[in-house]
């Protein structure tokens, strides 16, 4: 079952250690969710939520043929496994799910997933 993340107030934030361009930076205060206790990302790839993904689908669809169905078991998969979980993924995580979601699916080389995953 998922969670849906009800963030601690700020005074009640965990401070743990982080790293700044590869090098320990000393204690800052994280969010956590109330419910399950699990961190906020507050790294610097910050997590895309699921429309992106979705977009990216349908250009990929222009170059290649996806079929409604297969769009749509892509979708189901996607929100399943949690692509939309600003709590416990980065968006470097959430390229490797889709990546994988979508060859599941989809016969698609890795190089023309990246290709339209990359910012233009």
């Amino acid at each position: 079952m998922r969670c849906n993340h009800k963030s601690c107030g700020d005074k009640e934030r965990v401070w743990l250690p982080y790293e700044y361009m590869g090098r320990e930076r000393g204690l800052k205060p994280h969010l956590f969710c109330k419910d399950c206790g699990l961190l906020k990302n507050e790294s610097s790839e910050k997590p895309r939520r699921i429309g992106y993904y979705i977009n990216v689908i349908a250009e990929i669809g222009r170059e290649i043929k996806i079929t409604k169905v297969q769009t749509r078991l892509i979708c189901k998969e996607l929100e399943r496994q949690g692509i939309d979980d600003n709590y416990g993924m980065d968006k470097h995580m959430q390229e490797n799910l889709f990546t994988d979601v979508l060859k599941h699916y989809v016969n698609i080389s890795d190089e023309v997933i990246c290709r339209h995953l990359k910012p233009k």
